[in-house]
């Protein structure tokens, strides 16, 4: 589940989901929403990412930053996430302006409002993304 939350200036949203894996695969969704919205993104390219940090919050706030460097240095697009022993295995493709249309330019992940937490229902997220 991903639901944009209003902010001012910025786009503040929230992730739910059952697992783990579920809530990697909304972040990059969520991303890729936010960059080129309903674009179609098709996996023939891959990208393998460390999952880095001491704690679960902070290995997931790394990858959605990583998720943002790739678009931003590669044109990358993650289409979908498999986790894997400490990293995440993208498979997705870079942009493509006769296929992809530019929603937004992210400028950043930022720490403020940031919240990863463990519900009854699964996993929780809220972000906010500098645009």
């Amino acid at each position: 589940m991903r639901r944009l939350l209003a902010h001012s200036g910025d786009l503040r949203a929230e992730l739910a989901a059952a697992d783990l894996a579920g809530l990697y695969s909304e972040a990059a969704a969520l991303v890729r929403e936010t960059v080129v919205g309903d674009s179609a993104v098709a996996a023939v390219e891959s990208r393998r990412v460390t999952l880095e940090g001491e704690e679960e919050s902070e290995r997931f706030f790394r990858f959605v930053r990583e998720l943002l460097y790739l678009y931003d240095t590669e044109g990358f697009l993650a289409a979908s996430v498999r986790l894997s022993g400490g990293a995440a295995l993208l498979a997705g493709e870079r942009f493509d302006p006769s296929r992809h249309l530019a929603e937004r330019q992210v400028k950043a992940l930022t720490r403020h409002r940031f919240r990863f937490e463990r519900t009854s229902s699964g996993l929780g997220a809220e972000m906010v993304f500098d645009l």
